[in-house]
């Protein structure tokens, strides 16, 4: 479907294209309600009738809307209508990245693109959601406000995975990321990480400070071998008049092996606004000495711009030519629940355990008691036998699955502790309508007890992130 000017789509009047994509267009148009302009995204027919596609756009709105940051773009709707997946952003009014010349870009202003960049991109780690496609054409340059200069704003979280999600949405062998700036890790099919999002960041760097990729080249395969087996280019090979100790930042930033890049992009960033001032940058130790301790492979004397662009766009998609744009997207990534760790996680799956053991073991005596007990009571028997056997298992399984850290552990103890609080209300219930207060000391302390557990198990302190720190 192709809007025109004036059509209306789910409500909103479109005013105008922004970008177009592979998977969909960008119009910018005018929300139904509300005085405000937003970048309205309508995917192709034959992208919103494919299911691994619709999941992957599905869980994308669903991560970003969680974000909150000044430096990543906002979701405020998203919908079917004609057979088409749409999703309403935040308008940007201005650029991107990729316009930027790098012969006249003042390099304080270029670092402090990163730096804005690095601040959204920890937000987001620190959250457990990775972006996984940094490059200029995804970092927009809202228009000066306010006597401040160009303020940075991530976008397009098309392919944002959640850390440690136990489903990989894309199908097996497929790679999204553009291949001028994906990391080693991420071409050679290994899991990613922060670290992943800050060497795709390094090469922006490279990328809008020498004017073309770290790796340039036409062919996809040689772009591969570059970032998997090439020692990273010298900046001031081709930027003499920058201090050589940005070299050493990006070198770092850009490590083969990812234990030897920064921490974390904001400490990448630092460092580099220490280099270009001329301060001395904290790199800090590693493991091993960098790919840059060798020269670099020369670069080919003519490239073509990667970034160059007939025509400006506030939003891009990520489909298309190596280095080029991709399709505009505000959003405000979110992360998914994170798996169940630290000390809470494994008291409740303890204590779900110390209960499921012992309610088998009155399982069993179910059973024996089945076998010499008189007839009359058999049913009765059968039946407690089972609702033991299956608690039983219920919090055994739970608990077991809550120490390997699993998700569906917390909820299976969760369910458990619910179901033991409810026996034991009602056991003490019935002791104290029959006047039998001998048992309460035994029973009395079970709903304290799993009510404890339940607090436990479904405390948000069972899963604490693990986003930005080194695996």
């Amino acid at each position: 479907m192709v809007l025109a000017v004036g059509d209306s789509f789910a409500g909103y009047l479109v005013e105008g294209v922004l970008g177009q994509g592979g998977m969909g267009t960008v119009y910018r148009a005018r929300h139904p309600r509300l005085p405000r302009l937003v970048a309205l995204k309508l995917l192709h027919r034959a992208v919103s009738e494919d299911e691994e596609l619709r999941r992957r756009f599905e869980l994308e709105a669903n991560v970003v809307a969680r974000l909150d940051h000044p430096g990543i773009v906002g979701i405020y709707d998203r919908g079917t209508q004609d057979g088409h997946l749409w999703i309403s952003m935040q308008y940007i009014a201005g650029t991107d990245a990729a316009r930027v010349d790098p012969r006249t870009a003042p390099p304080g202003h270029v670092v402090q693109i990163i730096t804005d960049t690095a601040d959204a991109l920890d937000y987001a780690h620190g959250r457990g959601v990775l972006h996984r496609d940094i490059k200029p054409a995804n970092i927009l340059l809202s228009e000066p406000q306010s006597g401040r200069g160009p303020r940075a704003i991530l976008t397009d979280f098309g392919i944002a995975r959640v850390l440690d999600a136990d489903t990989k949405l894309t199908a097996t062998g497929t790679f999204t990321a553009t291949l001028a700036y994906a990391s080693p890790e991420q071409l050679s099919g290994e899991q990613v990480d922060h670290r992943a999002d800050q060497y795709s960041l390094a090469c922006t760097l490279f990328t809008l400070l020498a004017g073309q990729t770290p790796y340039p080249a036409t062919n996809p395969g040689q772009i591969v071998a570059g970032h998997i087996t090439k020692p990273v280019p010298r900046l001031s090979d081709r930027r003499p008049d920058l201090p050589a100790s940005l070299d050493n930042v990006i070198g770092r930033a850009m490590a083969k092996p990812r234990h030897e890049r920064f921490s974390s992009c904001s400490e990448f960033a630092e460092a580099a606004v220490a280099a270009l001032s001329g301060r001395p940058a904290v790199l800090g130790s590693r493991a091993s000495p960098t790919v840059l301790n060798s020269r670099p492979y020369p670069a080919p004397a003519t490239d073509a711009d990667p970034r160059r662009r007939t025509a400006p766009t506030v939003l891009n998609h990520p489909s298309g030519p190596v280095g080029g744009s991709g399709h505009p997207r505000q959003m405000r990534p979110v992360a998914d629940s994170p798996r169940p760790s630290g000390w809470t996680a494994r008291t409740a799956a303890l204590l779900a355990l110390l209960f499921g053991l012992i309610i088998g073991v009155g399982a069993v005596g179910a059973v024996i008691e089945m076998d010499t007990g008189p007839d009359a009571d058999e049913a009765t028997q059968i039946t407690v036998a089972v609702i033991a056997a299956s608690l039983s298992l219920l919090l055994t399984g739970g608990s077991l699955a809550l120490l390997a850290r699993k998700r569906a552990g917390r909820l299976i103890v969760a369910a458990g502790s619910v179901i033991v609080t409810v026996i034991g209300l009602a056991a003490i219930g019935a002791s104290v309508t029959d006047r039998d207060y001998s048992g309460l000391a035994i029973i009395g302390w079970v709903p304290v007890v799993s009510l404890t557990t339940l607090w436990w198990a479904a405390s948000t302190t069972t899963g604490p992130s693990q986003a930005g720190k080194p695996r």
